[in-house]
């Protein structure tokens, strides 16, 4: 401003009002912005972060101002800020992903709004670089897209993705696709080992994940000729879970899908669960034996649950089928699926929900929260009673003549399951979610019947209310409740042997009840399973007396030994 720097500033706005006023709104801003303190003008962002194994995310608020030019953002696997940033953003930008950090440390972030030379304070977090997924809470609590009417009441979420990140979560997902399946052929065996498998074609939208298959897409073919652009829960390389959900529940994925009419033949957009690595253990049946391993699968339970596998045009198919596959011949050779069903359902590029129950009870399926069938037999219970790999993903083998473009859109997955409160492993254990789930029987849910909460559970003469529940095998526990009643209540826990539903270890108690409401014990066992599997459980509750009972409060709890 030549000879007017050094003249104070209201002799300086005198002097340019004498000589330049119609220049007078432009110079006074000027002045303005060189006088003000940066404290005054440029605020500190409202910082929050999140670790995984490969990347931290950064969100601020972006402040309503408008002198700030950008975000200048530091970070350091140390406590002193860098001299330099290690990136620098627009003003309009209020996410970054720093990438290519150390797993499992603890990385602190400074962000800094600036405007040419002036900045604010740096915002400051630490954060840690976890290898462990965890629900973000604020997203869960305010889904954009609620999830359908087929989830059980009472039923929490406790596991999801909804693709809302520029990037891939790793601590959800791996992207070196391999099954049991391949195993059992060593396809790419070496190339697992070595962790140089082909990687999937993935586009991130900010709201969903695009799983894509082309001539040119992915980069590399598995042997075989095969183009796979998969997700799963579950490394085989690394005998990495990064889902465990031996308990089960209801798994929900919203999709759609995208192909010409010549991607029809060796095509298969797939949402399904595997048995997982690193080894046969899960495919081969009791009693067989492959490469030195011993099969531990009860014969008739599923290894395999295709909730939906795709091979037709996008466009003009009118089913989407559902198998389970379990049936394994000697040598394990195999031979099929124990059970298929194909639902009606047409123009696959609208959006689909496609949910599956998976409890100790069995399995149902469903499409846009409709029922479309159930596996619900007792005497042939194919629900697995472990750890089962969630996969999603496009595949399609060159040899057959696909050549063109094939996309397997996710909007979002989730997982829901009834949650243990305090210890207490029975779903429903006060009778408050209503009928159905996950309660069986004659009885009635009342209000009349309740000791606590809204409702309780009543049972007239003969009748019965029965649940199946997973427990951790092999261990003891007790069964509490509270009844009354002038009549007689039997109370059963029975161990079930997986698919026959045969019981085991039987434990019984009768009651004389009285008018009030009287508490009670029973002492149970599990039975064994193989490792961490779990031991199904039938709780049955049955009214041998004259007149009605009334039941509430019950509690499941592993017993403390000493």
């Amino acid at each position: 401003m030549g000879a007017y720097q050094n003249v104070g500033v209201k002799q300086f706005m005198l002097s340019v009002k004498n000589s330049f006023s119609k220049s007078l709104p432009i110079l006074m801003y000027c002045i303005l912005q060189t006088t003000i303190s940066s404290s005054q003008i440029l605020k500190q962002v409202n910082l929050k972060c999140m670790g995984t194994r490969s990347w931290i995310r950064l969100i601020w608020e972006l402040p309503k101002n408008d002198h700030i030019s950008g975000y200048k953002i530091y970070w350091s696997l140390y406590a002193k800020k860098p001299s330099q940033a290690g990136a620098i953003v627009s003003a309009i930008t209020n996410r970054y992903y720093i990438t290519s950090v150390q797993q499992e440390r603890n990385y602190h972030i400074w962000v800094e709004a600036y405007h040419v030379n002036i900045k604010s304070k740096a915002s400051t977090a630490t954060v840690y670089t976890t290898t462990a997924w965890k629900i973000d809470t604020a997203e869960a609590n305010h889904l954009s897209i609620p999830s359908s009417s087929a989830v059980p009441a009472g039923m929490q979420l406790f596991w999801q993705d909804e693709f809302n990140d520029a990037l891939l979560n790793k601590n959800k997902w791996s992207t070196n696709y391999y099954s049991t399946i391949d195993f059992l052929d060593r396809t790419n065996l070496s190339a697992l080992y070595k962790d140089t498998l082909p990687q999937p074609g993935i586009i991130m939208t900010g709201n969903s994940i695009k799983l894509i298959v082309n001539d040119s897409i992915p980069t590399r073919y598995y042997s075989g000729q095969r183009k796979i652009s998969s997700i799963q829960t579950y490394d085989w390389r690394t005998n990495e879970n990064h889902l465990d959900n031996r308990r089960g529940g209801y798994f929900e994925v919203r999709v759609r899908r995208s192909n010409t009419s010549g991607a029809t033949s060796g095509l298969n957009a797939a949402y399904w669960f595997d048995s997982p690595g690193p080894d046969l253990k899960y495919y081969l049946e009791k009693g067989e034996s492959l490469q030195g391993v011993n099969g531990v699968r009860p014969h008739g339970q599923a290894f395999e649950i295709d909730v939906f596998e795709e091979e037709d045009d996008a466009v003009t198919s009118t089913f989407t089928p559902f198998t389970m596959h379990g049936k394994v011949a000697a040598g394990g050779v195999f031979k099929g699926h124990l059970t298929t069903f194909n639902a009606p359902l047409t123009d696959q590029t609208d959006w689909v929900t496609h949910g599956l129950l998976w409890t100790p009870a069995g399995i149902k399926y469903y499409i846009n929260g409709i029922l479309q069938k159930g596996w619900i037999d007792t005497a042939n219970n194919m629900a697995p009673n472990h750890v089962m790999n969630i996969l999603i993903g496009n595949y399609y083998n060159q040899t057959k003549g696909v050549k063109s473009n094939a996309v397997l859109e996710v909007d979002y997955i989730r997982g829901y399951q009834w949650p243990i409160i305090n210890g207490n492993e029975l779903p429903d254990a006060g009778f408050e979610y209503g009928t159905g789930e996950p309660w069986t029987g004659t009885g009635k849910i009342v209000s009349a019947a309740k000791r606590s909460g809204k409702t309780g559970l009543l049972l007239l003469p003969n009748q019965t209310i029965s649940q199946y529940v997973y427990l951790d095998n092999n261990q003891h526990y007790l069964l509490k409740y509270w009844a009354k009643g002038k009549g007689q209540l039997k109370t059963q826990v029975e161990n079930i042997t997986q698919v026959t539903g045969n019981a085991e270890n039987a434990v019984e108690k009768t009651i004389i009840l009285s008018q009030g409401f009287s508490h009670h014990i029973l002492h149970f066992v599990t039975g064994n399973e193989y490792q961490n599997n779990m031991k199904t459980v039938k709780i049955t509750f049955i009214n041998t007396g004259k007149e009605a009972i009334a039941l509430d409060d019950l509690e499941l709890r592993k017993e403390q030994q000493k």
